[in-house]
């Protein structure tokens, strides 16, 4: 009997189906890497024991630079929770209800579950919270009878958004587990910071970052930028492939001269690089996304920069050959070391000063004036 011929909306259902298969293959192996060098660090191997002996707090803070595995490990300990196991779960070795409880956790699809995302640039609201409270009220659906949310960021929240947290962690529900992250601490309540086991993290070795992009298919040159960048490790691929990577890539080239002139780049930057909204009836980007675009472009380009001089002042080997070029042509300078702290420092200070309460485009002018200047 001939096979029934299938209609185009089937056929796109099927292509559909199979990319998707396809994509959580490709993220599962990409999780199951990053976990297995989780547990190999010395946080990994605390909230290991703290399941093995069934002693899990009801509440922790993972706290750390934005290149490590802070969020990660949000994640995986999170689910590890939820399923009730007594140790990391490695979801490749997972079967039956078990395995499908873990593949709802990371499709944000589990009703006990729940992940708010601080990485955005609003901040957390009060009512996101009080949500978070309100599901929970609920009878758990899970064997365990538990109940985890996570809050990536967490220090990205309004002042009542933490009073609100802080209200629900004094009264913990014995079958609700929190896991918060944070790239600073001092910016949390020292009461929230309190009521919560502090776990901290570290960077990855950059030759760990360096295997993580090659595993995502990048370049060498991308390679090398992204290794020291502060990228989160499971956000790499992502992140070669966008707008504002690749923008403060071009604005260094133009700035080393490998590119275009340097005298040019505010100019070049304004006409072109920077990300412009559109009109309100949703022709081209929107504010926000413009925004948020040239917020990461600057803090890219401005790493980039302390890298470059970083990379002059120890000689390093590696990297394009046109970073190189520049990089050699300023160690003639009798005083390429002095040149070389200063233009960091410089570097820094306008890094540190990207938000969203600072004018860009002033911002990046002073900056290149004072890197002229030195």
């Amino acid at each position: 009997m001939p096979a029934k011929k299938l209609t185009a909306k089937e056929k796109e259902a099927v292509e559909q189906d199979k990319e998707r298969t396809e994509t959580d293959l490709a993220d599962q192996k990409k999780r199951t890497q990053i976990s297995r060098l989780f547990r190999q660090t010395p946080a990994g191997q605390l909230l290991e024991t703290s399941l093995s002996h069934q002693d899990v707090f009801h509440a922790y803070l993972f706290f750390g630079p934005a290149d490590s595995l802070k969020d990660d490990a949000a994640l995986l300990f999170g689910a590890s929770i939820l399923t009730g196991s007594d140790h990391l779960i490695d979801e490749t070795e997972e079967t039956g209800e078990t395995a499908e409880l873990i593949s709802q956790v990371y499709h944000g699809e589990h009703s006990d579950f729940i992940c708010l995302d601080g990485t955005r640039r609003e901040a957390i609201k009060k009512e996101e919270i009080d949500e978070i409270q309100k599901r929970f009220s609920r009878t758990a659906s899970s064997a365990a009878g538990r109940k985890v949310y996570i809050i990536t960021r967490a220090e990205n929240s309004s002042l009542n958004a933490m009073n609100s947290l802080l209200k629900f962690l004094e009264e913990p529900s014995g079958n609700v587990f929190a896991i918060l992250t944070t790239d600073n601490l001092e910016r949390l309540l020292p009461t929230i910071r309190s009521r919560c086991i502090t776990v901290q993290f570290h960077s990855l070795p950059e030759e760990t970052m360096k295997e993580l992009c090659r595993a995502e298919g990048l370049d060498e040159e991308d390679v090398y930028f992204l290794s020291t960048a502060a990228v989160r490790p499971d956000e790499l691929g992502r992140t070669a492939a966008g707008r504002s990577y690749q923008t403060a890539k071009k604005m260094l080239k133009q700035y080393l001269n490998a590119e275009g002139s340097r005298e040019l780049l505010y100019v070049d930057y304004e006409n072109r690089y920077r990300s412009k909204a559109g009109s309100d009836d949703g022709e081209g980007v929107r504010f926000k996304d413009a925004r948020d675009e040239n917020l990461d472009t600057l803090d890219f380009f401005f790493r980039f920069l302390m890298q470059y001089y970083h990379a002059v002042c120890a000689n390093d080997a590696e990297g394009p050959a046109w970073y190189h070029e520049s990089a050699a042509r300023l160690r003639q300078r009798e005083d390429y070391m002095r040149v070389c702290t200063a233009c960091m420092k410089a570097a820094a200070d306008g890094r540190d000063k990207v938000n969203r309460n600072n004018d860009l485009s002033l911002l990046l002018a002073q900056t290149l004036v004072r890197l002229e200047d030195i």
